[in-house]
């Protein structure tokens, strides 16, 4: 719309004046509020009230499939979850599914989709409308509550491992589901903010280029609950064989590997870069200790699945601290 020359007003105050055709089009008079929002790069977007109420548009999508494999299903409407989809609509009319198919579909919109309902079901059709809006759940937030939650299974891990508590590593399991619901809200958010050109203060972000780094601390974060499921549930596999001091030596890795986790995911939020780099030594120290314990199970006498069971806990601890080292890095990125 042209160029405009700024002009300064009294001692402090400098205006601009709004393009005549802009000002006419959206019903602008004298004393109208308007909404002015600093983007990412430096720039202002300016809007009215109204159309801030109407600028975006539910986006609605139709998934169909010929293909009666409902982790495909499931894997395209997370997909378009994730690509800031409002109304997802699965058309199931080619194909046959299986009462245990639709099971898995619906647990992956209770478990899976923050905010996503079924409004309408048939034989045919399943629509989901995302209810969640995204200046709700600031970013720096669902971070916090990802790492709570992953490290609060960690440690309770070590503590049913040193009990032998069956229970709690059962219940550990079903925690993942929750890790994995606020990761696909976190992605849906990112795509939000470079799709919509909003505030980034909207998400607690302060440069579109924070949005690639927490890209890769969600997933680290995500990547870390996994790790941790893999232990109690390979745990239970093998704790009636597994020595005393084979296990005692295990815990105190897994221990070491969930303070430096939780100590880098901290450094993202302070920016400490010196507690970073001490997150980083101490991860790559327990890293050397992982592989040595590694050798010490390979040479004992165990049967082939407590072996088996053992050297994937081992490697999913190891891999807890080599993520951990991932998010330190990050806090490189994002704060120097």
């Amino acid at each position: 719309m042209g160029t405009r020359r700024v002009q300064k007003v009294g001692k402090s105050t400098f205006t601009v004046s709004l393009p005549h055709s802009w000002v006419k089009k959206n019903s602008v008079a004298a004393k109208t509020e308007l909404n002015i929002d600093e983007l990412g790069d430096g720039s202002l977007k300016i809007s009215t009230f109204e159309s801030l109420k109407t600028e975006r548009k539910e986006r609605e999508i139709t998934i169909d499939s010929k293909d009666a494999d409902a982790g495909y299903i499931v894997r395209k409407a997370l997909a378009a979850y994730i690509s800031n989809y409002d109304i997802i609509k699965l058309d199931l009319s080619g194909v046959s599914l299986e009462p245990a198919a639709r099971e898995k579909i619906r647990r992956m919109i209770k478990y899976k989709m923050a905010g996503g309902e079924i409004v309408e079901e048939s034989v045919n059709y399943i629509t989901i409308q995302i209810l969640l809006k995204p200046d709700e759940f600031p970013l720096s937030k669902i971070l916090i509550r990802m790492a709570s939650i992953a490290n609060d299974m960690l440690s309770d891990v070590a503590k049913a491992v040193m009990k032998g508590d069956i229970n709690v590593l059962k219940d550990v399991l079903e925690r993942d589901d929750d890790v994995d619901k606020l990761f696909f809200m976190s992605s849906r958010w990112l795509t939000n903010i470079m799709e919509g050109q909003r505030s980034l203060k909207d998400f607690g972000l302060k440069s579109p280029s924070n949005c690639l780094e927490y890209r890769l601390a969600f997933r680290h974060i995500e990547r870390v609950a996994d790790h941790v499921y893999r232990i109690a549930d390979k745990y239970i596999e093998s704790m009636d064989e597994l020595q005393k001091q084979t296990i005692s030596a295990m815990i105190m890795a897994l221990e070491v590997s969930g303070n430096v986790f939780i100590r880098a995911v901290n450094c993202l939020q302070t920016g400490s870069l010196q507690e970073a780099n001490r997150a980083i030594h101490e991860a790559r120290k327990n890293i050397m200790v992982c592989e040595d314990l590694m050798r010490q199970i390979i040479n004992g006498n165990y049967s082939a699945k407590t072996l088996s069971s053992s050297i994937i806990i081992i490697d999913s601890i190891k891999r807890i601290a080599e993520y951990s080292i991932g998010i330190s890095e990050l806090v490189f990125n994002i704060h120097v």
